[in-house]
């Protein structure tokens, strides 16, 4: 028994070349297992960043197309409610004529007054303006009265605006110190007669407006 105890208590034998520390070689190959796991590590945390951006990036887009549907429905709404009628029409050149008149007598000449150009809105109303005027021919015009002189008062007559007098057919109108009549002759000439109201009496004379140009269908 004693030579067994003794047997069993002694330490172990070691192999040739074999010491009480691990190998060299034991140890790289377990450094080298480590960056192994290490490198996958890293390669699975890079493949996992590169997927979250790329599904950020289409969340990103969808939001995008879903923002840009949502604009051009607001664009499509918008485009479908009416647009509110400016305060003032608008106006575009519309005819231009030269003004000539002559008193009603046998073997009186024609004598040039002024050159008009109407304005025309969509809503059927005229600006009529005087481009040239002849200072010489412009006696026979009876003097203006009060009420014809824009004053402070007439401030809301002035922004307002009338329907057009003149037409493709004609033109006529009716004022305190005149009244017009006039037809279309022919697609250049409008002819007839204009009544002066003169304290004295009333004084007849013929006009004429030949046209220079006609630049809106509605007076074609």
């Amino acid at each position: 028994m004693p030579g067994r105890l003794m047997r069993r208590a002694s330490p172990v034998e070691l192999a040739d070349g074999e010491g009480p520390f691990v190998s060299f070689t034991d140890l790289f190959i377990g450094i080298l297992f480590l960056f192994l796991i290490l490198v996958a590590a890293l390669m699975l945390m890079h493949h996992e960043a590169v997927q979250m951006q790329q599904a950020e990036a289409e969340v990103m887009q969808a939001e995008a197309q879903r923002m840009s549907e949502q604009i051009r429905d607001l664009q499509a709404k918008l485009d479908a409610v009416p647009k509110p009628k400016p305060d003032q029409p608008e106006f575009r050149l519309g005819i231009v004529f030269n003004i000539y008149q002559r008193p009603v007598a046998a073997g009186a000449n024609w004598t040039f007054s002024r050159t008009v150009r109407v304005f025309r809105s969509p809503s059927g109303v005229c600006i009529n303006t005087v481009w040239m005027r002849s200072n010489l021919s412009t006696a026979w015009i009876p003097a203006v009265s009060d009420e014809d002189i824009p004053t402070t008062a007439q401030k809301d007559d002035l922004r307002s605006f009338k329907p057009c007098g003149i037409s493709a057919s004609g033109d006529q109108w009716k004022t305190s110190t005149e009244t017009g009549n006039l037809k279309r002759v022919s697609k250049d000439l409008y002819s007839g007669t204009v009544v002066l109201h003169k304290t004295e009496g009333d004084v007849r004379h013929e006009m004429q407006y030949r046209v220079l140009g006609v630049f809106d269908n509605f007076f074609r």
